[in-house]
């Protein structure tokens, strides 16, 4: 196997207000032994204390730009190709995860063999997954089947070189920035891979029904903030469709046609039917879990056309928004 110098990979953490998952985080990037940043999106906890207690070159964002991701992805990359000029890969981790310990040295070597590879990730698992049906959710959300890819998360490794050229994440975008630079990635007849290997856990802490609809609202506001490269069309006019269409349908028909209504009324079982029967995500999923992912996947379009709604007034009030649901 190809050992990977070193010095030829770095990390960028991102996070904000993230308490003990932080130091779970960092520490399970120092084992690698590879040069880190920490980025910081004004905490108000000791997040930035404890970076430095284990000697973690730290970046505190400031308020002269909107606070975001990608703002802080990107400026973590600057410092950290600065800090390490030989470093060829660059991988973004946001704090509330902790890294498989041999992923660093897996990806790169990918990314070593296969030049028309720029971006590897793998198989992220959601750490305490059967403490709450939301964190059985965020885990069916996190699969990606392996192989060639169009997007993937903000967990990934990426080659310096590609992201460079293509001047890093969307800075405009407080959500979707992830799946914009792949579409640029791909644009640039460049490839995305997905292994199937563990590449670390996530930590959702999402045990209550406000915060899953918090984090879709935020889906929805990322499916929005799409209409500005071109990308989820389909998403977002479905949530549209099931969120807010139907329901208005619904509500009128009732009132002079209670048969009708209860026609358009079912068209939410036979779509929850046809996720079910039709899902293609991780094959390791038992009937129930499938039957879970069908019922919330209609049922997070209500949120969803809330965050689409929230895009819009953002626009109109020329105003970003942090959209946080822990």
């Amino acid at each position: 196997m190809i050992n990977i110098e070193n010095n030829k990979i770095g990390v960028v953490v991102i996070g904000r207000n993230e308490g003990p998952r932080l130091i779970y985080c960092l520490e399970s990037v120092l084992v690698a032994g590879f040069p880190i940043i920490y980025v910081d999106s004004q905490s108000i906890d000791s997040s930035v204390n404890e970076a430095l207690k284990r000697n973690v070159e730290v970046i505190q964002l400031d308020s002269t730009r909107p606070l975001s991701a990608a703002r802080a992805r990107n400026e973590g990359f600057k410092r950290l190709v600065v800090l390490n000029p030989s470093i060829k890969y660059v991988h973004f981790i946001d704090a509330d995860c902790e890294l498989e310990p041999e992923w660093l040295q897996r990806a790169s070597i990918h990314l070593e063999r296969q030049e028309e590879v720029a971006v590897v990730c793998g198989r992220l698992r959601e750490k305490h997954r059967n403490d709450s049906v939301y964190m059985i959710l965020c885990d069916i959300d996190w699969y990606r089947s392996p192989g060639i890819i169009n997007s993937c998360g903000g967990i990934a490794t990426y080659r310096r070189s590609v992201f460079e050229s293509l001047d890093g994440f969307n800075e405009n975008l407080i959500a979707g920035e992830e799946p914009e630079l792949c579409s640029r990635i791909r644009s640039d007849n460049q490839n995305i891979l997905c292994l199937e290997a563990e590449m670390g856990t996530h930590d959702s802490a999402m045990k209550h029904f406000s915060q899953w609809w918090t984090r879709s609202v935020k889906v929805g506001y990322g499916f929005m903030s799409g209409s500005q490269w071109g990308g989820w069309v389909k998403q977002y006019k479905s949530s549209l469709f099931w969120g807010g269409l139907l329901p208005f349908l619904i509500l009128i028909t009732i009132f002079f046609s209670i048969n009708l209504a209860i026609v358009f009324f079912i068209l939410y079982p036979v779509q929850i039917y046809r996720i079910y029967s039709n899902f293609k995500g991780d094959p390791s999923l038992t009937n129930r879990e499938r039957w879970l992912y069908g019922i919330f996947c209609i049922l997070a379009k209500f949120p969803e056309t809330q965050g689409i709604l929230t895009y819009y007034v953002s626009k109109i009030l020329k105003k970003n928004q942090i959209i946080q649901y822990k």
